[in-house]
């Protein structure tokens, strides 16, 4: 009996929940979570790492300016690991890891409607730190830093006033030490990640 009131009660509040209006100011700061996969550039890292490609949760902040203008704040993080074989023989391991940070502007139009799309750019700083014997730069590992730019489409279903579920597509571009971030020599890439947001107020 009680499982079976917990559970009406439930469907009750999700009813009243999705019949909300989503007017009335709730769109000022908004918080989310997301994972996705990362897909790095620089021609040089599956020749250590394998793979380009990994899994790369993250999170982001969204302050509204003026209607329909947010700025935005987003951080990712993607880590690597791969083992360094000599003659059939594990000698030693590598670490990549690799956090950034992108500090843009967001335009977006919440109001009534469920589906909203956006798309936002901005700047991307990133750092580094790459662990082992070996780099993927030819260098001693160790940490590094490179700053560039960030474009970002995507799409989002408000279920609630005061949470919805979006997808997005990401493109960031940078480079090490103040070299150019294009396709090959950028440290950023590509990510494609699902995510939940919450409006806080």
């Amino acid at each position: 009996m009680r499982a079976k009131n917990i559970v009406l009660l439930s469907l009750l509040w999700a009813a009243l929940a999705s019949a909300q209006s989503f007017t009335g100011g709730h769109d000022r700061l908004i918080i989310g979570g997301n994972t996705g996969i990362f897909r790095i550039s620089y021609d040089g890292f599956s020749r250590i790492y394998y793979k380009r490609s990994g899994m790369a949760p993250g999170a982001s902040a969204l302050i509204k300016i003026r209607p329909p203008y947010y700025a935005a704040v987003k951080y990712h993080q993607f880590e690597k690991d791969a083992k360094i074989i000599v003659n059939n023989i594990v000698v030693d391991t590598q670490h990549w890891k690799e956090q950034w940070y992108n500090v843009g502007v967001r335009y977006v139009s919440y109001g009534e409607r469920r589906m909203v799309s956006h798309f936002g750019f901005g700047f991307a700083f990133f750092k580094i730190n790459e662990t082992g014997p070996v780099s993927v730069f030819g260098r001693q590992p160790g940490k590094r830093d490179a700053s560039g730019f960030f474009l970002d489409i995507g799409l989002e279903y408000r279920f609630l006033k005061y949470a919805s579920l979006g997808v997005g597509f990401e493109i960031t571009s940078a480079g090490i030490g103040g070299t150019s971030g294009f396709e090959g020599s950028s440290v950023g890439g590509y990510l494609f990640s699902l995510g939940l947001n919450w409006f806080v107020f």
